[in-house]
């Protein structure tokens, strides 16, 4: 989960004069963000396409000028910034975080993730998608190395030892393997908050859900497959009461549209590890720069170390072992679509 990407986004209401009201979310990204307009307009590009090939993504309404967005400026004390803003459609149902996540819908993520990666790879044109290749974004799960000069935050405890640990292993392990993974182009962040759900049944025993938002593209960059279905393991983890079955389920989902060479699962586990670790070192170092926000910034925090030290203490090839034969059964029982 990046944070500070952009303004929380607003829900306006356009006055209308039939009964009922359009809804719109209104998206302002930060001054800084705002510099790279190229990287915006590849985003925004990108989920009008997807929304066109029949996945829930959120479209940009023209300006006036018949521009996607707007480069608007705003004055403070201290001068005026320029804000790129976007006026998008709004998506209904109820964050993934907000529900008690279950086999069916952890499936339902992972054959989401594999399926828009791979529709983007094969399909997604435009000149602005050069942008993407963003070497140095700290959020590329290619970076967890880079996580060395911010591990400071964390100060000296038994986290601190863990996250070197991790950085360390993802240096020697998952680095010298990258080339011989599938590139790709990765959302980047199917986070918790960024996949909205709603449920297609009455059944309050065993809901089954279906996904009908897809939000937050700022954390889109050059990847690997193996990358996005890593990334939605370690955030549905967060959320779940059984976090180490997680993977299987959402890994038999991915796999069903996109299988796993044996080099990427076998990076599997260090990739979720180095996601923990990304999501909790940077979260406390931005934390120290910006107190007020702390709230915000360390949501995954709260059970993310808990997490962490558990994969950990349990070991890789348990761990391992748990998800591979969880998706291994659904090859012989493969549910409904």
């Amino acid at each position: 989960m990046s944070s500070g990407n952009d303004c929380q986004p607003q829900t306006l209401t356009k006055p209308t004069f039939a009964e009922s009201a359009d809804e719109y979310v209104l998206k302002i990204t930060n001054s800084e963000d705002s510099q790279e307009p190229d990287l915006i307009e590849a985003q925004t590009q990108a989920m009008m396409f997807l929304s066109a090939e029949g996945f829930p993504s959120a479209t940009p309404y023209l300006t006036k000028d018949g521009n996607i967005m707007s480069l608007e400026s705003a004055g403070t004390r201290l001068g005026s910034k320029k804000y790129m803003v976007r006026l998008l459609t709004y998506l209904p149902g109820t964050p993934v975080a907000k529900i008690t996540t279950n086999a069916q819908i952890l499936y339902e993520i992972g054959r989401l993730a594999a399926s828009l990666d791979k529709v983007l790879l094969e399909k997604f044109q435009h000149p602005s998608v050069k942008s993407l290749h963003r070497g140095q974004f700290i959020w590329n799960l290619a970076n967890v190395p880079l996580l060395d000069q911010y591990i400071y935050a964390l100060g000296q405890n038994k986290y601190c030892a863990v996250v070197e640990q991790v950085i360390e292993q993802f240096k020697d392990k998952v680095i010298p393997k990258l080339s011989s993974f599938r590139a790709c182009i990765n959302h980047g962040d199917l986070n918790d908050h960024n996949i909205l759900v709603d449920s297609s049944s009455a059944s309050l025993e065993n809901p089954q859900y279906r996904v009908s938002g897809i939000l937050d593209f700022s954390d889109m960059s050059y990847g690997y497959y193996v990358f996005e279905v890593a990334i939605a393991i370690m955030y549905m983890m967060i959320e779940s009461p059984d976090p180490l079955s997680v993977g299987g389920h959402l890994l038999a989902g991915f796999e069903s549209i996109l299988p796993l060479t044996a080099e990427e699962r076998g990076a599997l586990f260090l990739l979720v590890s180095g996601r923990f670790a990304q999501s909790l070192v940077i979260a406390a170092h931005t934390a120290l720069l910006y107190p007020e926000n702390k709230e915000y910034l360390t949501i995954t925090a709260k059970t993310g170390w808990k997490h962490l030290m558990t994969m950990f203490e349990v070991g890789q090839e348990a761990v391992e072992k748990k998800w591979f034969e969880t998706a291994q059964a659904y090859t012989h029982h493969a549910p409904a679509p």
